[in-house]
Parts: structure tokens; sequence; C-alpha cells
């Protein structure tokens, strides 16, 4: 029906022996004008997709665009298939800025259906895969979108919204609220631990003139650290607080906008925060090192999943630059194999079924 070869079939059953076969009679595209990297790509045949992309002759398909405008990494974000996605990704020479005909990046075609369908982890690994790999790139597309599309540009910019799509001030002041109560228990127990610090402070009985009420551990690098992540964290959460109490007087829009302006100074306080607390502890604790590395790294588990959330956030790409996204790319691949997420489908159909699966999980 959809004008395949069998070429195709073999591509999204992930029978690469029958494509070294079938590709000597021919690679013509299907009736949308897709090749046999598309269908990879689509049904999540990773073993096919990085056939294709190693051979010298069938490389050439990487950018190529079927009748609707879709690169395969377009169509690998439009079915969620996050492991697809990041062998596309590591490809050199892939063009992660070019669009289809409706003007979308393929990373645009992520975050659209992450707004339509909400949480769905396969999808969630998908927006993470291409937000890290786009950062630090030069231009996202985002700029050249929103000249050519101002319906996209609505929705990008979450300053301009509709009244219909506006939320009433009643749920977002309840949201305001929930996470400024976030934020100042954060600024309470940071600023409570920079006046309590680990081993305390030198008395004027037992130090000298020059050492009277510094930390006693003021040259231990643990206990810098633990000063540095406890004051990013009151700074940031301090921000928080100060910017949703001027929200809450403001606008609807602007107070949205203020909300989701937010994040991410939380986003940081919150990891900085655990970290303070694990190099305090392992400080205290230093006389009993089995003790104090248990808990450090038994901690540190944890701050890498708090921290995962950050790594939605492009600037942190930017900043760390091309390795980072190389650890990313990682861990995103030991979550799938770990937690055995299922990263193909069969047709069409399957794709709704297995994400249903996925929602009952």
């Amino acid at each position: 029906m959809n004008g395949d070869l069998p070429i195709h079939i073999a591509s999204k059953m992930g029978y690469v022996e029958h494509i070294e076969k079938l590709r000597k009679v021919s690679l013509l595209p299907n009736r949308q004008g897709q090749n046999i990297l598309h269908i990879a790509a689509k049904y999540g045949r990773v073993s096919v997709v990085r056939y294709i992309l190693s051979d010298p002759i069938l490389g050439m398909l990487l950018n190529a665009i079927d009748d609707d405008g879709n690169t395969a990494l377009h169509l690998a974000a439009m079915h969620s298939q996050p492991v697809a996605l990041i062998v596309h990704l590591q490809t050199d020479g892939i063009l992660p800025s070019v669009f289809n005909n409706e003007c979308l990046l393929a990373v645009d075609i992520a975050r659209r259906r992450h707004q339509a369908e909400g949480y769905n982890i396969r999808l969630q690994l998908a927006c993470l895969a291409l937000a890290c790999s786009l950062a630090g790139k030069g231009p996202l597309g985002n700029q050249e979108l929103l000249l050519l599309r101002a319906k996209a540009r609505d929705e990008e910019l979450s300053v301009v919204r509709s009244r219909k799509s506006m939320p009433s001030r009643d749920i977002v002041k309840d949201y305001i609220n929930s996470r400024m109560v976030v934020a100042t228990l954060v600024a309470t127990v940071s600023f409570a631990a920079g006046f309590a610090v680990p081993g305390g402070f030198n008395s004027s009985d037992t130090a000298s003139k020059d050492d009277r009420g510094m930390a006693t551990m003021l040259d231990n690098r643990m206990f810098q650290s633990f000063a540095i992540c406890n004051t990013i964290a009151m700074l940031c959460s301090t921000t928080v607080v100060v910017s949703l109490i001027w929200a809450q007087e403001l606008k609807v829009d602007v107070a949205v906008t203020a909300f989701e302006r937010t994040t991410l100074p939380l986003q940081i306080a919150l990891p900085e925060m655990v970290t303070a607390f694990l190099t305090g502890v392992t400080l205290t604790l230093g006389k009993l090192p089995w003790l104090g590395n248990t808990i450090f790294y038994l901690g540190l588990v944890f701050l890498i999943i708090t921290f995962a959330k950050l790594l939605e956030k492009p600037l942190i790409f930017k900043i760390l630059g091309h390795p980072f996204r190389q650890l990313t790319f990682w861990l995103i691949l030991a979550y799938i194999y770990l937690w055995r997420v299922e990263t193909y489908i069969y047709d069409d159909n399957d794709g709704k079924d297995n994400k249903e699966q996925q929602d009952r999980r």
C-alpha cells in the first residue's frame, strides 16, 4: 500500500543480510519518497541504521528527504526513536538544522510531541538527545523558524499565547505558590548551612587572633566545595523566590513567563544543595573512610538522577561542549539497555500500542 519494495520490508524488519542482497536490485524510494534509511529510523531498526551509515555508498542517504521534506532524523524524532537518533547524531555529515516542508526541525517535532502527549520515556530521551546535540552548534533553527512560521513562533514563545490556551489566574497562582514553597525551603536550608558549617568555627580560646571566627576546615578542598555549592544553592533559590513574589502581582501571561524562567535556577539549586550535603557529611565522617565514601558515592547516584533534568537545558552543553554531549548519549543508551526500553515498532499502529505499554509501566 505504501509502494514498499522488498528492501524496504527488510529494512522495516531489521534484516541486514537481506538488505545486502537486495541493494543490488533496487534502492528506489517508496511512494512517500522514503528510502531504506527513512524506514529503519522510523521503525527503530538500529542495526540497519548502523549498517547503512557505515557503508560508503548507502551513507549518502544520511540527509536525503522524502516527499514531506523529512530526513531520517525527522522520522526518528517523529516516532520517538532515541537510539536511532543518537546513531545519526554521532555520524559525520549529519545536518540537524534541515527543515521539512512544514519548516520544522527534528527537535521541533520532538518538542511538539512532548507537549501533546505529556510524559513518555522514549519521547523524553529523544528530546534530550536532540537538545544536547544541537546546543553549541550555532542557531538551532528556532530563530529562522520564528521568521518563517508565525504559528510556530506563538507555540515556541511562552509570552505569546492565545486567550483560549492561557491558564486561569488561580491555576497559575497555585503553581507559583508550590514552587515558592520549594525554593523557600532550599533557601532556608542553605542559609542555615552557611552559618553551621561542618567542623564549626575556631573559638577565641583555642585559636590565634587571626583565626578566630574562621572555619576549622577552611583549608580543606572538600570544605571549599561545600561552601561554593551551598552559596550557589542559596543565590539561585533566592532568585526564584524574589521572581515568583514579583510575578504574583502581574498579568497572567507575564506570570506564566516568570514561572517558566525560574525553572532553570531551581533545577540548579536542588543539585547544588545535594552536593553541599554530600560534601558536608563526608567531611564529618573523615575518620571513618569507608562510611564517608559509601555515603558519598551513594548520594552521587541520586545526584545524577537529580541532575538529569538539568540536561535538557542547552546552556549546559554550550558550556561543557562535545565530551559532555557524548557522555549524555552514553547515559541514554545505558538507561535504555538497563531498563529494557523498547525502541522499535512493527507498524504505525504498534507505535501507539508501545506508547500505551510504556505509560502503564
